[in-house]
């Protein structure tokens, strides 16, 4: 009977993750849509932007939930789009030119309220008095802090911040109908339309002052974050290393694959990058409270 319920529990968790992946997938594919002009017959219609010359995203998004709805965002600004995944450890450690024709848009999730507790996130990012939009990506429950944490550091990187919005994504810890499912969605989509063209507006009206944005604007590094509690089957790890060279914080050893406790984020990363389920993390205990404290459909949030 144990080898039973393992193989249950393994099937429960391989199912969240896909879940998860083809959540992006799809977020991803309406991104696409918008890139390419599509739209829904039944959906209403918001007048379009004009459109920047060229988009530059910069992107923190372990389970790429952030990273998808960024893209969405950055169809309503422009065909021209470039991404930069600052998700990996290695990612950070070369600088990111912005010139002062782009558009930046600078996105992370929220942990707990506040950008996640990474030493030097977004530094590298180097803008030339770069009109940035700050976002937050938050699985139903608030963006709190993030707004103020991201348009601090940027400010001080040459950017100058015009507008931030939070999009609601599907929470990690969530099952497929809770916590921010199927989001951003058809009136998300509307909703990102018009904030995109009200930021425009605001630009070509030249005119271009830093916003303030409500919000702690330094990160507390000591603050404890709810997390669950991670899981390791070495019987299914293959060594493919994966789960390392795909760390957020090069928590992870190479050779070793040993976890350093001190440097992990519990982004959850490893999880979603191993083909194997041998690492993953046990949602099952956080799922009841975090689907019964976030359930109600939370708006798109955005300030110009």
């Amino acid at each position: 009977m144990k080898g039973t319920r393992e193989d249950l529990e393994m099937k429960k968790e391989i199912s969240r993750r896909n879940f998860i992946k083809g959540t992006a997938a799809l977020t991803a594919g309406a991104a696409l849509m918008g890139l390419a002009g599509c739209a829904q017959e039944e959906a209403p219609t918001t007048p379009e932007a004009p459109k920047s010359k060229h988009v530059k995203v910069a992107v923190f998004s372990p389970t790429e939930g952030t990273k998808n709805a960024a893209a969405m965002l950055a169809a309503k600004f422009s065909d021209d789009v470039e991404f930069t995944d600052l998700t990996n450890a290695a990612s950070r450690t070369e600088e990111v030119t912005f010139t002062a024709e782009d558009l930046a848009i600078v996105a992370a999730p929220s942990y707990g309220g506040q950008i996640p507790m990474i030493e030097g996130l977004f530094t590298n990012l180097k803008g030339d008095n770069t009109p940035c939009v700050v976002v937050c990506a938050f699985g139903n429950r608030a963006a709190e802090n993030v707004y103020a944490n991201i348009a601090n550091i940027v400010s001080a990187q040459g950017f100058v911040v015009v507008g931030a919005i939070g999009l609601v994504t599907p929470h990690v810890f969530s099952s497929n109908a809770k916590a921010g499912h199927s989001r951003p969605n058809v009136e998300d989509n509307q909703t990102m339309a018009e904030f995109a063209k009200k930021v425009m507006d605001k630009l070509n009206s030249g005119t271009i002052e830093a916003m303030k944005l409500e919000g702690s604007a330094e990160v507390d590094f000591a603050k404890e974050i709810s997390v669950a509690p991670k899981e390791f089957k070495a019987e299914n790890c293959v060594k493919c290393g994966a789960c390392a060279t795909n760390c957020s914080t090069g928590a992870i050893d190479p050779q070793t694959l040993e976890i350093d406790e001190s440097k992990c984020i519990n982004c959850m990363r490893c999880s979603f990058v191993c083909e194997f389920n041998a690492r993953s993390y046990d949602t099952a205990v956080k799922r009841e409270f975090i689907e019964g404290k976030l359930s109600t459909k939370k708006p798109v949030e955005y300030f110009v």
